[in-house]
């Protein structure tokens, strides 16, 4: 299944993805590159749904025969009846462009861009799965957890491929679990009567690098949305 999804990027955004670091040259960059921005993004999304077997403490089953190794992961999704599986991407015309303006000898541009694009992504994934939320009105949903977040296994990169077949919007994953195009991110969240399912937190709110990590005020906005 598919969604199409609108992004919008605000200098906002981009300042506090940055550290909230911003002089006049940043300030002066920032129309051309969410203009520029605007003008690359491939957004695709692809998601399914998985009826769970059983969650135990650290692996959690689903009917179809894969399985899933995270005791948060499984503390998560605790309760829930279905398994949501989800990719989203931005493409890979703006990982292209930020390079070729890094070899043009245009670094500030690039690095903005390539903000511009890690938060896009950031911005389709929390889209997606509020959509899907609201076609499960009156249902338990919970957030969101990625794979490589706290003890889940980059590895799992690989179930979920098998899961939701990402190749069909452009997407490949190689022998180290990477993705390309590299604005991509995928995860996994469950649904069931709300009285048995928690809503939980995110990864970040678990994070020991939360106060120091460069996406800070992204991942407050992550705890918020679920509130």
């Amino acid at each position: 299944m598919q969604k199409n999804l609108q992004i919008k990027v605000t200098e906002e955004m981009l300042i506090k993805r940055a550290g909230g670091r911003l002089n006049e040259r940043i300030a002066q960059c920032l129309p051309e590159v969410i203009s520029l921005g605007e003008s690359l993004l491939e957004p695709k999304t692809v998601y399914d749904f998985f009826a769970i077997e059983k969650v135990e403490e650290k692996v959690l089953f689903l009917k179809n025969g894969e399985a899933f190794g995270s005791k948060h992961l499984c503390k998560l999704l605790n309760g829930a009846e279905k398994l949501v599986a989800m990719c989203c991407t931005v493409g890979n015309a703006l990982e292209k462009k930020t390079s070729r303006l890094n070899e043009e000898g245009d670094p500030l541009t690039a690095y903005l861009l390539d903000i511009y694009a890690s938060t896009a992504v950031g911005f389709l994934m929390r889209s997606l799965h509020r959509e899907i939320k609201k076609d499960y009105a009156g249902y338990g949903v919970t957030a969101y957890l990625e794979p490589g977040q706290l003890d889940w296994n980059i590895r799992d990169q690989e179930v979920l491929f098998r899961l939701v077949s990402p190749e069909t919007i452009g997407v490949s994953i190689n022998e180290s679990f990477m993705m390309k195009p590299v604005k991509t991110t995928t995860g996994v969240f469950g649904i069931g009567a709300a009285d048995r399912v928690k809503k939980g937190n995110f990864a970040c709110k678990d994070c020991p690098k939360r106060k120091t990590c460069a996406f800070r005020h992204e991942a407050e906005e992550l705890l918020q949305d679920d509130l």
